[in-house]
Formats: structure tokens, sequence, C-alpha cells
């Protein structure tokens, strides 16, 4: 019978399952195999003795003294092994050529690490600290505008400037820098830019018009990512965007009272929808494009900024204690802007919800 592993060839910092596995994150690919019990870490002699002094317990570190493919080669002379299971975005050339030496290789459709999902009391501690970075990189934003003036054409100024998405961004993330983390594509997008959920934001930031603040560091130290959006106005806000942030609101809130062990996501993430189409905010697309609510309600945070579970309408596993999720509802048009607010939820392990998120809500600075 063939002996079989499971094989991860990557840097540690975008691959979050050899993280998972090892406890190792370099800049550099590594390889990891995990073969029943066994688990083996091989690095280049510059992170040797950093690895084996950081991986996990039980895990084993050599030192790589020739090619990826020669490596996994030999090790799998070693242990006996004639089958690895590797990921779908393992590499094809290193795939193939393993192939080639007579190791049959087998991309899983599964996740290889399906417990990810389900965090352990110190894995919940390393997402609250990127998420408490996160909530003082919003205050900065909060503080920058009201530092704010209004110009005569509506537009926001800060110390004598206009105040621009990429400066506000800056404020946001030299802030979360300085608490250890790595800061990445943090929105800041106002006006009809906001409209894009993901439009990072770009130009001068008008008053009277939503901004939407969706921060989400990674830690530097842990790999952890926290996951928070608020959306302000400087200025007066139009009645149907205010209508909007208070159906969004009360959307976020009932479905977070529907977030506890057993619920369906599915389910959840209908009640949001419901909730919005009943204030006469309804989803649809149009020769504008899409409006309305028309993304997932939320997703699993941990060692990747979406993982699993996904709070979406395809979803109907049931939520089990561990996961720790965001519940972030939007609606957005293309002619007013867009409104989201996002907390990140934690199911305990008696199956009840904790709002881990702790940053007040805002709507209106003047």
């Amino acid at each position: 019978m063939n002996k079989k592993a499971i094989l991860l060839i990557g840097d540690g910092i975008s691959t979050a399952d050899l993280r998972y596995a090892s406890g190792f994150s370099a800049p550099d690919d590594f390889i990891f195999m995990q073969f029943g019990d066994r688990k083996i870490c091989s690095v280049s002699a510059l992170e040797y003795n950093r690895a084996a002094a950081t991986v996990l317990p039980g895990v084993e570190v050599f030192r790589s003294t020739s090619s990826h493919v020669e490596t996994v080669k030999d090790l799998c002379g070693t242990l006996g092994v004639y089958e690895v299971t590797v990921p779908g975005f393992f590499p094809v050339g290193i795939a193939e050529k393993l192939k080639l030496a007579g190791i049959k290789v087998i991309v899983s459709e599964e996740r290889l690490y399906p417990e990810r999902e389900f965090k352990h009391p110190d894995e919940v501690a390393k997402i609250i600290t990127s998420l408490r970075a996160a909530e003082a990189g919003c205050r900065r934003a909060i503080e920058v505008l009201q530092e704010s003036d209004i110009s005569a054409d509506r537009s926001i100024i800060w110390k004598g400037k206009p105040l621009t998405s990429e400066i506000l961004r800056t404020e946001v993330d030299c802030t979360m820098l300085r608490l250890g983390m790595l800061p990445t594509d943090t929105i800041c997008a106002g006006g009809l830019q906001a409209a894009q959920p993901h439009n990072t934001g770009s130009g001068v930031l008008p008053a009277d018009y939503p901004i939407v603040l969706d921060i989400f560091p990674r830690s530097a130290a842990t790999g952890y990512w926290g996951d928070l959006t608020r959306t302000v106005v400087k200025g007066t806000p139009s009645d149907f965007m205010r209508r909007a942030y208070d159906a969004v609101l009360e959307a976020r809130e009932f479905a977070k009272s529907c977030i506890k062990s057993g619920a369906i996501p599915a389910e959840i993430h209908r009640c949001a929808e419901n909730i919005l189409a009943r204030h006469g905010f309804h989803t649809g697309h149009n020769d504008q494009g899409d409006f309305g609510f028309f993304h997932g309600l939320g997703h699993g945070v941990g060692l990747e900024i979406h993982e699993w579970p996904r709070l979406n309408p395809r979803t109907t596993t049931p939520l089990q204690p561990g996961v720790v999720a965001t519940d972030e509802p939007g609606l957005y048009y293309p002619d007013h802007g867009g409104i989201r607010l996002e907390d990140m939820i934690y199911l305990r392990p008696d199956g009840t919800a904790e709002t881990l998120t702790k940053i007040e809500d805002f709507f209106t600075i003047q």
C-alpha cells in the first residue's frame, strides 16, 4: 500500500496552512511534510536556527541542502512515501517534476486543515490584539476628521490642505504600524467611491458624503488578522444615506443576535437582507452597476483575512463553537455612496456569541 503524506511548500506569510501546521513563518519558501503524526520542516541554513526555536512542539526541523524537488524526493524516500496530497495553489512546476520522479501528486479538493475554522483561546487573543490595533487606526481617522474643516466647495480641509483618501489612510496605517501591525489596502473611500466595497479610495474626500473606513491589519508577530469597518460623514448626510445607515445598523445588530452555535449562516444572511429590504433598500443591477446589499454578511478571520466560515446565502453548515467571524452588512448605491458597518463575533465554547469589537459606532462628525 502506498504511504501518503501532506506536502506544503510556501513562505509561511502568504500560506496560512503552512504557518498553522508548522508554527513557522519565513520570507522565503520552505517545505513542510506531514506523515501521520510525524511533521517535518525543511528550511534553508539561513533559517534553520530560528525555525528550530519557533516551530510547534513535535515538528522536526532539517536543513535543506538541495532544491525543493530533490529535498521532497529525499524525504519521500526516507519515509517510504509514494503519494503526496497538496493544496490547489501548490507550484505546478514542482508537482510535475515530482510526478516524473514517480511520486503521485493529489490536489486536494477539501481544506487540508479544516480545524483552522475553530480557534483556540490563544488564537482568539491574537485576533483581538489585531482588532484593537484596527480600532486605534479608526480612532485616528476620526480624530483627523474632527480636526478638519469644510471648505466653501464642500471639500474636507485638514491642516490647511485638502484631506485626501491617501493622507487619511497614511494616518490610519502609521498608527497601526506603531502597534506592530502590517496594514494592507486599508480602505478610506469617500463620496461615490464608497459604493464600491473594495475601492480603497483616492483623491480629495468630500463633505456630506459617507466615508467607509475598512481597516484590517495583520500582526507582524503572530500572522493573525483583525477586521473593522465604520462609516462616517463629515458634515450633513442626505436623508437617503441617513436612512441607509440606520437600516445597516439595525441589520448588523439583528444578525449579531442570530449568531450562535447551530445557526445556519445562509439564514442569518437572509435575515439581514430582509431587514434592509423592509426599510426600502433592495438589491439589484442597473446601467450603473450593482446596488443594494450584494455581498455576503461576513466571513471567518484568523491567519487569513477571509477564511471559513462564510456567512453568505450559500453556506448551510451550522456554526460551531470556536468560530471568529465578521458581521458586516452594507448598502451601496452608485449615485449616493456606500454604508458598511462591521463587528467581529466569537462563538464561545458554550455556543453563545461574544462581540469582540469594542469601538463605538459613529456617523456624523462636525
